[in-house]
């Protein structure tokens, strides 16, 4: 149920940064976007941290649900499951990765350096849903714990911890 949460969120705020990006440069190819930093580094800054955040890095909320669901993989002997699960997290980590860095960084692409100022509004609306992002990364409020909980042994018939 964690895992559901914090990927819920973190999507939320990567479909944020790339509205913003969308409105500021007019496209939706990622290919075309290169150099936000130089040109618009707010906006560079938040494309990052949602890149950051949905890839699993630490201390973003999917980094803490992924560990958990790799913990519980690793204390139930199911070591398959546990290489598996870190193998795709890795590649998706490293895809994701490469196209942020190249999103972000560089000598700004004819998209990012023609890019006009987006309302400020979009920028503080994705401000706000990368801090329960990164909240959530950080710390698990006891009774959003107990919720989690109760749902999942719900969904599982008992079975869930």
């Amino acid at each position: 149920m964690l895992q559901v949460l914090t990927h819920a969120l973190t999507k939320s705020l990567a479909f944020y940064a790339a509205g913003i990006v969308l409105v500021i440069t007019g496209t939706r190819e990622i290919s075309a976007v290169r150099g936000l930093l130089r040109k618009r580094p707010w906006t560079a800054a938040l494309l990052l941290a949602a890149a950051l955040a949905i890839a699993g890095a630490p201390p973003f909320a999917v980094f803490s649900s992924e560990f958990a669901i790799l913990r519980a993989a690793a204390a139930g002997g199911d070591y398959v499951s546990l290489v598996l699960l870190a193998t795709f997290i890795i590649i998706a980590f490293a895809g994701i990765l490469i196209q942020g860095n190249h999103m972000v960084f560089g000598e700004p692409s004819p998209a990012v350096a023609s890019a006009v100022h987006g309302p400020r509004g979009l920028q503080w609306v994705a401000v706000l849903a990368l801090l329960p992002v990164l909240v959530l990364g950080l710390w698990m409020p006891a009774p959003l714990s107990q919720l989690l909980h109760a749902a999942a042994r719900q969904l599982t018939g008992g079975l869930a911890p």
